[in-house]
This record gives structure tokens, sequence and C-alpha cells, in this order.
């Protein structure tokens, strides 16, 4: 009993790794930077640059650039309400900035100057109900109307970037699924003088690290089954045989990886892999990332990115030291095998003998 026990709680956190590891997929085709205040970006640059690749013929990656103002005041004039709200301004896409699921509505087009989002919480200060698509609000002197409400019990107003002059510290491009031209983004607003980000996080790298953890559980139960299985086994040619049964089932697992376009980034893959050096230079550069995705909680994707991955470190590492440190006698899927194999072996013994 205490066998099949151990084997659903490590079943059980294995399964919850993998869904988180699953919630991340999207996030390995974007990238994110942060710009100090002083040296963001304005809505001009990012104009030109639209137009000039557009005229180009490149093809440029969906992208969103934001900034949020707190206690912003947002009113009702039908009503004659007026909350405090925090603004988030987005220049681009702003389902791809905003990261929320929408109670009602849409998000609106780009090209809309008029298209605002409210938040739910907001829109039951304001109007009492969430059912408020094409409503009208006004913000800092602007009448926008509601195309859409996002499920946020905080009150939020998001409106599009009105004016060229408008700073963006916060960038977020989405390859999609050509994951491949990502490598291009920091060329990309090199070339249109962005000028160099704060912190710049990959959400490929945080996707292979939730991906390793989702499997470490089975990992480990191979691993040990393994072990144990040499201490009993002498012969050869079943060691090699049992070696080559956990290469396969390991194999399955990282073509499972791959198939989920789960790969480690290729930029952080040297030349040569006793070239510490080169692992010491990309461990500064993506140290303050990490520090900063860990403090920062203003910027959504920031917060599911961190939430995700340490959900799916911890559900992997508790489910492979539940397979590795549980004292039972021999390992999991060893003990598991050969019960089957006795059950098996009974229910042919019965129909024989009947």
């Amino acid at each position: 009993m205490k066998r099949w026990l151990i084997i659903l709680l490590a079943a059980g956190f294995c399964i919850a790794a993998m869904l988180r590891w699953r919630e991340l997929k999207d996030f390995g085709s974007q990238i994110f930077y942060e710009y100090g205040e002083a040296d963001a970006p304005d809505g001009e640059l990012f104009d030109r640059m639209a137009e000039a690749e557009r005229s180009q013929g490149n093809p440029l990656p969906d992208m969103a650039a934001w900034t949020v103002e707190e206690n912003v005041e947002v009113e009702n004039r039908s009503l004659g309400r007026v909350q405090k709200a925090d603004r988030m301004l987005v220049w681009g896409d702003r389902e791809l900035a905003v990261k929320r699921g929408l109670a009602a509505g849409n998000y609106g087009y780009p090209s809309d100057p008029r298209a605002c989002v409210i938040s739910r919480g907001l829109a039951m200060e304001l109007f009492g109900s969430y059912a408020v698509v094409g409503m009208e609000v006004r913000c800092q002197g602007t009448d926008y109307l509601v195309r859409g409400v996002t499920q946020d019990d905080r009150r939020m107003v998001i409106v599009p970037a009105s004016g060229s002059s408008d700073r963006f510290p916060y960038v977020l491009l989405d390859y999609g699924a050509d994951r491949g031209a990502k490598s291009g983004a920091d060329q990309l607003l090199y070339r249109y003088d962005a000028g160099s980000a704060r912190y710049r996080v990959d959400g490929e790298i945080c996707l292979a690290v939730a991906g390793f953890f989702a499997f470490l559980p089975v990992w480990a139960a191979l691993g040990r089954s393994l072990f144990e299985y040499f201490v009993r086994e002498k012969r050869l040619l079943r060691r090699l045989a049992a070696v080559s049964a956990a290469a396969v089932a390991a194999a399955a697992c990282i073509r499972i990886l791959g198939a989920e376009e789960t790969r480690f980034p290729p930029d952080l893959i040297p030349s040569r892999w006793s070239d510490f050096s080169f692992w010491g230079q990309r461990w500064r550069e993506i140290a303050p990332a990490l520090r900063f995705a860990g403090e920062n909680g203003r910027v959504l994707w920031m917060t599911l990115l961190r939430e995700r991955t340490t959900a799916g470190i911890l559900c992997g590492t508790v489910g492979g030291l539940t397979v590795i440190c549980n004292r039972s006698d021999g390992g999991i899927v060893r003990k598991t095998l050969l019960t089957l194999r006795d059950k098996m072996s009974k229910v042919g013994g019965r129909s024989k003998s009947g």
C-alpha cells in the first residue's frame, strides 16, 4: 500500500510540474526588455521601426510597449462616478502587454485611438456591473469607449498610446512559431537606437528549466531503478539491456520536450563546454534579470513567468525527491514491474488450470 501511495504522490507532483511547464509554452517565443524611465524609447521610435520594416518587406514580431501610471482618475460621466485606477498606456498589441483574460468584449484594434479596456474591478466601481462594453469613460481629459473588460479585480484602465512623445520602459516581443528569428531581437531594437535595456529576460530559458524539472521524477525513477538493478544483477548482458531500456525512456522524454518546442536557448550554448569564462559571462548577464524577475510585481508577464517557473521547479523537485528518498526496498519502477509480472503470471496460471 505504501508503495502505491508513493507512486501516486510522485505522479501527482510530476503532473503538476508538467502543467506549469505547459503554461509557459507561449513564453518561450517571447523576450522582455525593461528600460529605465530616462532611457525608455518613445512612441516615435516604434512608429518609425514599424514603418521602415514594413516598407522593406521584413516581417515584424508581435510587439507591445507600455508604461504604467498609478492613481489616475477615471470618470463615468453619465453616473458622475470617479475612481482612482492604474493607467496602462500601450503601443502595439494590447493583449500581449496586458496578459489577462477577458470577462467581456475584446481588446479592440490597435489603430483605434478611442478604444480602451478596463478591469472588472474598475467596471464594478464605476458602473456596478462588468457588462459595460460600448460604455464611455473619461481618463485624463480623453473620452474612451470600453471595448473589453479584463478578469482582474484591481482597478485598471488600458488605453492606446496617444502621442509619439510617450515613453515606454517595458517592451515585449513575441516571435510566435518563428523562434529562430528571436536571436535578432537585440539587433532590431539597436538598429533603431532603442538604447540598452537594463534587464533582458528570455522566456525560453524559463521554459527549458521548467521542462527539465517536469520530467525530473521520471528520470529519478529510472536512475534509482537502474542503480538498484545493478546492485542485484551482475550479468553484463542484462545490465546492458537495462541501460538501453533506460536510455530509450530518457530519450523519449527529451523527444517530448522537443516536440513541445522546449529547447535550451542557442545563445547560451558555448562552442566548447569546457569554456568556463563563457558560463561566467552568461551568468553575470542573467543574474540581474533573475533578480528583476523576483522583485518586480508591476509587470504581469514577469509575475506569471516567475510564479509558473517557480511552481514547476518545486513540484518537479519534490516529485523527484519523493522517488529517490523513499525507504521501500527496490526502485518504484522495478517493484511496479515485478508486481505486474507476478499478477500476469497468476492470471496465466489460473487460465491453464481452468
